[in-house]
């Protein structure tokens, strides 16, 4: 192998499908705007006194899903819209269905944990509360298309 620049091999992460499927951008766009919303109620948590900096995004938090579960689902977004060109479809599938139901989990707890409209939260942080819980939703409705149009697509 030569030393000039140009001689190196070139690397692409994403697949030609992945980025032109709608599914998958709806899916990835959902799941920047699910990361955006946690991040913004653990710091509305915060800022509100509801939630300490170690609780914010932990099994205490009011306003965000715990860390694990964000990474989690982030992890399972990158696999279920095929992100690498490696991951066949029959995994992007299953990856897409484990963040469903991930996402089905999350807005289950959110309503059986203690959380949803707990005495120390505002009228507004509860309706943030809710916000955040439909905006899982979303994107556990978005895995499920995905999964439809990748089982259809084989």
């Amino acid at each position: 192998m030569s030393s000039h620049p140009t001689s190196l091999p070139s690397v692409v992460v994403a697949a030609p499908s992945a980025t032109r499927d709608p599914s998958a951008r709806r899916l990835a766009l959902g799941m920047g705007a699910l990361v955006a919303t946690d991040l913004v109620g653990g710091v509305l948590a915060v800022s509100s006194g509801v939630n300490t900096w170690s609780e914010a995004w932990g099994p205490a938090a009011l306003l965000a899903a715990p860390a694990p579960m964000v990474v989690g689902q982030v992890l399972l977004t990158v696999v279920a819209v095929g992100a690498f060109r490696r991951v066949s479809s029959r995994w992007a599938a299953g990856a897409a269905v484990l963040l469903a139901l991930a996402c089905l989990v999350s807005v289950a707890s959110g309503f059986f944990d203690g959380g949803l409209g707990n005495q120390e939260l505002t009228a507004a942080l509860a309706a943030y509360q809710v916000f955040l819980l439909a905006v899982t939703a979303a994107v556990g409705l978005l895995a499920a298309r995905r999964v439809v149009v990748l089982v259809r697509r084989r």
